[in-house]
């Protein structure tokens, strides 16, 4: 896992937790984080493209024992911060915001399930051959511009992040904050609701015109709405 963090401000150990999504990485918050300079931050990622600085679980535990932390996960980001959350002692989130993100992407019920799996089954069954193209396809069915991969791909952490997919994890019961764009083909509208509407904490907020990018298509709205529920 790579980190990097900003923590000089820091009030009442507190820290904001970002996680990024598949096949991305800390470039994904780079709009938003003007918005957070006076505050501390995190930011964690998957070592997708094989980045020499990889950091393990001491180097975390120094970093979040004793501290106030909210989770912000994009997309399979969220699915990661709750699995830090169950997993670590050292790491307990006060409050989370997913950011189009899912706790099952596959959905609970058909026949939403079987549409979306078989859709999942190509894209695994595409990236097993090409996985460079089908990285860049994806990137791009996001919304995100076209640009070059780093030359070195973890195709074995990326393959293994993808059948994560298949998998689902609970959701903490915790306050959540759920930012989704209504024009998400990602993660559609019926996923969030299946993934979130019964919550006990939660608040969910739609918006449009961001597809799966909403953190970079409007980080200034997106960066007010996660301080605003922080204070809360």
């Amino acid at each position: 896992m790579l980190c990097k963090s900003s923590t000089e401000n820091s009030q009442d150990n507190f820290l904001f937790v970002f996680f990024n999504g598949f096949g991305s990485d800390y470039k994904y918050w780079d709009e938003m984080l003007p918005y957070f300079s006076n505050y501390g931050y995190v930011l964690l990622s998957e070592n997708y493209f094989d980045n020499p600085e990889d950091y393990d679980e001491k180097y975390l535990r120094k970093i979040f024992e004793g501290k106030r932390l909210v989770g912000v996960g994009h997309s399979l980001g969220y699915h990661k911060l709750c699995d830090l959350n169950q997993k670590y002692d050292f790491f307990n989130l006060e409050k989370i915001v997913s950011v189009e993100g899912f706790s099952q992407y596959l959905g609970s019920t058909e026949p939403t399930r079987t549409i979306r799996k078989f859709f999942l089954d190509l894209m695994e069954n595409s990236y097993t051959y090409f996985p460079k193209i089908t990285l860049c396809n994806f990137m791009a069915m996001c919304g995100a511009p076209m640009m070059a991969l780093p030359p070195q791909l973890n195709q074995e952490l990326l393959m293994k992040d993808l059948n994560l997919l298949y998998s689902g994890i609970e959701s903490p019961q915790i306050p959540h904050l759920v930012l989704s764009s209504l024009d998400d083909w990602v993660v559609p509208f019926n996923i969030v609701e299946d993934n979130f509407k019964k919550l006990d904490d939660v608040r969910i907020i739609y918006t449009v015109g961001a597809g799966h990018l909403l953190g970079m298509k409007f980080p200034q709205y997106v960066s007010w709405e996660i301080q605003k529920f922080a204070a809360q």
